[in-house]
């Protein structure tokens, strides 16, 4: 009678090791989906000769300005900033500026979309 709940919890050990060792070895490395959606919406290969490392940076500096925003013109100055700190000049009228805004809180920092939120409510 009593091997039947010991082997019960074996094969719950097992069965929950092999999950967790699944997962870690299957997961995304952290900022890989946000490099892909900025690969994706850069039509104009605005980022394209920046390595995905050095995108995923770019991308935390610009959440770490987040509490900066005060509105939607400094968020883009702001991020214009870090995108001339890493020598990519961009113009105001580049579509990436929005993009690098709304996929770095959404992917990177999903703890700072208040701060994307409240831009929005100032410009109602």
């Amino acid at each position: 009678m009593k091997k039947i709940p010991i082997l019960s919890v074996i094969i719950f050990i097992i069965m929950s090791i092999s999950f967790i060792v699944y997962q870690n070895f299957s997961s995304n490395t952290y900022g890989s989906e946000f490099v892909n959606q900025i690969r994706i919406a850069d039509a104009e290969k605005t980022l394209n000769d920046v390595p995905d490392n050095a995108l995923v940076n770019i991308g935390k500096n610009i959440c770490i300005s987040s509490p900066n925003w005060i509105d939607i013109r400094t968020s883009e100055e702001l991020i214009r900033l870090e995108l001339l700190n890493n020598q990519i000049d961009v113009d105001e009228e580049n579509r990436i500026i929005p993009i690098l805004r709304f996929q770095s809180i959404y992917e990177l920092c999903p703890e700072n979309i208040p701060y994307l939120e409240e831009i929005f409510k100032i410009n109602e």
